[in-house]
């Protein structure tokens, strides 16, 4: 019984200074702030940028597809040349998402050239003419990282291209860098 007394102290003390979990908008700089790594704030400002951009740009300006709808747009490689382990759908996912909902173009995932992101509508049009995407979105993420003392710094570019697949020449080019720094983690507000 001596013993469970400091073990109960500890829990309480822990307990204590815990704080509950909470939810925050990542897409409004909220959350853990990470030095060392890409964080979903890190994204969410990127393709929020990068979007802009393409929307202010002419590259979907009057694009019609060969069947009079909007254009179409398949994703190629979008490259990770970062130390960090990180999906970049995070990034093309939400990108894709926004273009397809305002209708400047539309997103392939199952044509028959390129990445198949949808299997399932691939199996069901085998055999079926393939569709030549109009567009094509290309990139990577780069990482440069800087130390003075106990500051570190990291900063990570986002590089997009969008190219149009009948010339091959690129319409629109877009590079974002997210750059942080600090002595340690912390929570952005």
């Amino acid at each position: 019984m001596k013993n469970t007394l400091p073990i109960l102290l500890s829990s309480l003390v822990i307990c204590a200074c815990s704080s509950p979990a909470v939810y925050v908008d990542p897409n409004k700089g909220a959350g853990v702030v990470s030095v060392d790594a890409v964080n979903v704030q890190d994204f969410a400002m990127a393709a929020d940028g990068m979007l802009q951009s393409l929307y202010d740009s002419p590259a979907f300006t009057g694009s019609k597809a060969k069947d009079g709808g909007a254009p179409v747009l398949l994703v190629g490689r979008v490259r990770n040349d970062t130390t960090d382990n990180f999906d970049v759908d995070m990034l093309v996912k939400k990108m894709t998402v926004s273009i397809t909902r305002s209708g400047k173009a539309r997103v392939a995932k199952a044509i028959g050239v390129g990445p198949t992101e949808d299997t399932v509508a691939a199996e069901a049009r085998k055999g079926a003419p393939a569709l030549t995407p109009d567009y094509t979105l290309s990139g990577k993420i780069l990482e440069n990282r800087a130390k003075a003392g106990s500051t570190r710094q990291a900063t990570y570019t986002f590089q997009l291209s969008l190219t149009e697949v009948k010339t091959g020449l690129s319409v629109w080019e877009e590079e974002k860098a997210i750059t942080k720094q600090g002595t340690k983690n912390s929570v952005g507000f």
